[in-house]
């Protein structure tokens, strides 16, 4: 199974820091998160991974090239959101497939077990502690019925950044991000979703339980994210 990073934002969040360099070369310990998710990906016999790059973007493709990792440009990240960057790798978006964000640490067992998920889209979630800044899903028997930052009482977790899109899934991903553009160039992922799941395919989770994560926002996760490495 073939992986998509999405890697083109800007991280605002994380300035001064990105000022020279994308978030995905930013350094824990002696790798880049780029790094450690290459190692996540390979060590679930993830082998075929392409990085969507943008901001910085190059210092991102000189990284990839020397780890032998194939790259797309999105030359409009400046102006557009996710699901445009995503759709910018539409060409390798076209069977099963894991779709990943840039900004996120994680144990590799997480993607050894979450091909497993049923349903044309799954998403990682974890159930403990939603944070403010969290992508926020609802769940009813473990079919996802909705996915916000705003908050409700009908949350349960927070999606992790990693999903795993079916063949079936990953053509209706490109048609509903392509529906989406024509009036909206900024629109999110979890937009696109949202709107798969309103028109009723199915869209399940994958609770990685007690599996390490976590997703680097601000400059003080680093440190954080040693303690996960």
């Amino acid at each position: 199974m073939k992986a998509i990073i999405i890697a083109a934002g800007n991280s605002p969040r994380l300035l001064p820091l990105v000022k020279d360099v994308p978030q995905s070369l930013l350094m824990v310990k002696n790798k880049t998160i780029l790094e450690h998710q290459i190692d996540a990906l390979k060590a679930a016999g993830t082998n075929e991974i392409i990085v969507v790059s943008g901001y910085k973007s190059e210092a991102l493709e000189t990284k990839c090239n020397k780890l032998k990792i194939k790259t797309v440009y999105n030359p409009f990240f400046e102006v557009s959101g996710m699901a445009a960057t995503l759709l910018t790798a539409k060409e390798e978006l076209k069977e099963e497939c894991i779709v990943m964000y840039a900004d996120i640490i994680f144990d590799s067992a997480i993607l050894k077990e979450l091909p497993t998920c049923t349903g044309h889209a799954c998403l990682a979630v974890k159930k403990q502690e939603l944070r403010e800044e969290a992508e926020k899903v609802i769940e009813n028997n473990g079919r996802i019925t909705g996915i916000s930052k705003e908050n409700s009482p009908d949350q349960s977790s927070e999606f992790i950044g990693i999903m795993k899109l079916s063949k079936s899934g990953a053509k209706n991903m490109i048609k509903q991000i392509e529906k989406a553009l024509k009036t909206n160039l900024n629109v999110t992922l979890i937009n696109i979703i949202n709107q798969i799941i309103l028109d009723g395919e199915e869209v399940t989770s994958f609770n990685i339980g007690d599996k390490k994560f976590i997703d680097i926002d601000f400059p003080e996760d680093l440190k954080k994210a040693e303690e996960v490495v």
